[in-house]
């Protein structure tokens, strides 16, 4: 009784509410996120009209991994505070991560009518698009058009002309600019060009955003001529140093993925700038000179659509890994008695339709078993939302298993669970696609109609995999059973990928290094023989092909 009437002594005093969010704040800052939760709780039972209270609790929520209820305090909050921009965006974020990318879009539109000058809000809101299955290519371009002019055409009247020293043959400056030098898919697709660089021709610069540095930090930094700490500079801090670097060729590894330095590459520090491996539907950028693709990457009817200038690989990633990977196991098909597909993507992906050609397979093929596998999975809210739509296309759960998240060794272990890995649509795989076929695995596909939708099949072609390749949807469907009805093909292919993958660019390092450094070769003869154009001493760009 005496704590109750304190309680509502204390309640008199607003500040008392204050002071309980404020402890929690601090817990949470700790990750002492339990401790922090109920601080939060008990300031709101009363204050209950403090939106930031409830946005600030949703964050702890999410870090404790119960996005449901951190979805529902975003929406006390924004039921409070409809105006709430912080809000809109970590509510879309949890939204692309169920999949209801129309939903995410909103909230991210929503956002950017209240802060339209914020950049990364509009990078985050083109990176979405790449998960709705509506948009063609034309549409994602008219966006990274719109991001240019909003955000980076201003810096154009800083371009200053290029001074590098224009000799033949000479070594040259490379510069790689990333947030994930580590254990990261964007980092396993490009490593290799790192770690297998010819010195005697290239003098390799890392500028680096890595805020988790990790073992395979350490292998990238130890191949490197100068690694630079970049996380704690602006965009114009990083700028003037590369300038200072006299960079030749500077990588963006990213796109409009987060932690990007797009406007670092807007203010035009390096005579040849280049966007690669990131993600890879270009940048909207006129100081972006190159696109490091490939044909089936890049069909040419999409290349007047965009701003670089492609220059095509014999297959556009590396795939490297920092440790040894598990042996490729028998074909679950054989000893199981069932068909067994798999995916390993990120949710985002996993859309309707997708989970429509993924139902019509499984009600095809009697017995049939579909492992889906992310650290999201670990959460009630994510099995739950895939389970369900399963259920309405007439699949029972009992089909489906669903994995969290693994140690690495473990990750690539359980593709020896699966069959076929069932590519998802309209974002493909790429990494996860490459880690599929070097566990025996092979990956259905259906590259539609945008760039993101044929990062499988750039996989795919070069290892004569054309065959896994679908034309439509209906295609897709119609391509997975029949695959899956030939168990000894399927057999003899899992026990020869790896080693057809081993003698590709792929899995040889310095091939692939070779051919990304026989690119640079030519892009440095293209920049010389500018320089007789006096717009693109000042620009910097490439020479008319």
């Amino acid at each position: 009784m005496v704590l109750k009437g304190l309680d509502r002594v204390r309640a008199l005093n607003p500040s008392y509410a204050l002071a309980l969010l404020e402890q929690g704040s601090k817990l949470a800052d700790e990750r002492r996120h339990v401790e922090a939760l109920t601080f939060f709780d008990r300031g709101l039972r009363l204050d209950s009209g403090n939106a930031n209270a409830f946005y600030r609790r949703s964050a702890i929520l999410k870090r404790m991994k119960r996005s449901g209820e951190a979805l529902a305090s975003l929406d006390q909050a924004l039921a409070l505070k409809p105006d709430f921009a912080e809000a809109l965006i970590s509510r879309a974020m949890i939204l692309r991560s169920l999949g209801e990318i129309d939903q995410a879009l909103a909230c991210l539109r929503a956002a950017m009518k209240l802060r339209p000058e914020d950049s990364v809000l509009h990078t985050t809101y083109i990176f979405t698009l790449n998960f709705d299955p509506s948009l063609d290519e034309a549409d994602k371009q008219r966006e990274r058009a719109e991001w240019e002019r909003r955000h980076a055409l201003k810096f154009k009247s800083r371009w200053k002309p290029h001074d590098n020293e224009p000799t033949a043959g000479r070594r040259l400056r490379i510069g790689y600019v990333s947030s994930y030098f580590g254990v990261d898919n964007s980092t396993f697709s490009f490593a290799e060009v790192i770690l297998n660089h010819d010195p005697d021709r290239f003098e390799i610069f890392c500028y680096s955003d890595t805020r988790n540095e990790d073992e395979a930090t350490a292998i990238l930094r130890k191949q490197v001529d100068h690694w630079r700490r970049t996380n704690d500079m602006s965009d114009d801090q990083v700028t003037e140093l590369v300038r200072r670097d006299r960079i030749d060729i500077l990588i963006d590894c990213l796109g409009h993925m987060k932690g990007n330095r797009l406007l670092v590459f807007a203010q035009k520090p390096a005579p040849i700038q280049v966007t690669a491996w990131g993600e890879v539907t270009g940048t909207g950028l006129q100081a972006m000179d190159y696109l490091l693709g490939s044909k089936v990457l890049v069909p040419e009817s999409y290349r007047a659509l965009l701003r670089e200038c492609v220059m095509d690989l014999p297959n556009f990633s590396g795939f490297w890994s920092p440790g040894p990977l598990p042996d490729v196991g028998p074909l679950p098909a054989i000893t199981q008695g069932h068909v067994t597909f798999g995916s390993f993507s990120r949710l985002a992906k996993i859309v309707e339709p997708t989970i429509r050609c993924w139902a019509a397979i499984l009600r095809r093929i009697p017995g049939a078993r579909l492992v889906l596998k992310h650290p999201q999975l670990a959460e009630d809210i994510y099995r739950t939302r895939i389970a369900d739509s399963f259920r309405r296309r007439g699949v029972s759960p009992d089909a489906l298993v669903f994995l969290g998240g693994t140690d690495r060794q473990t990750h690539f272990a359980c593709y020896n669970m699966i069959d076929i890995a069932l590519d998802p649509f309209p974002h493909a795989g790429g990494m996860t696609t490459l880690g599929a076929l070097w566990m025996g695995v092979p990956v259905v596909s259906w590259p539609g109609k945008t760039i993101s939708s044929r990062w499988a099949a750039t996989c795919l072609v070069p290892l004569g995999l054309s065959d896994f390749l679908a034309d439509s949807e209906e295609g897709y469907v119609e391509l997975a059973v029949a695959k899956a009805s030939d168990i000894a093909s399927l057999a003899t292919l899992r026990q020869t990928l790896r080693g057809r993958m081993a003698g590709s660019e792929f899995g040889d390092g310095q091939r692939f290094c070779r051919a990304v450094e026989a690119k640079y070769i030519e892009m440095w003869s293209r920049w010389r023989r500018s320089l007789d154009s006096s717009s693109h001493i000042s620009a910097g760009g490439p020479a008319e092909i």
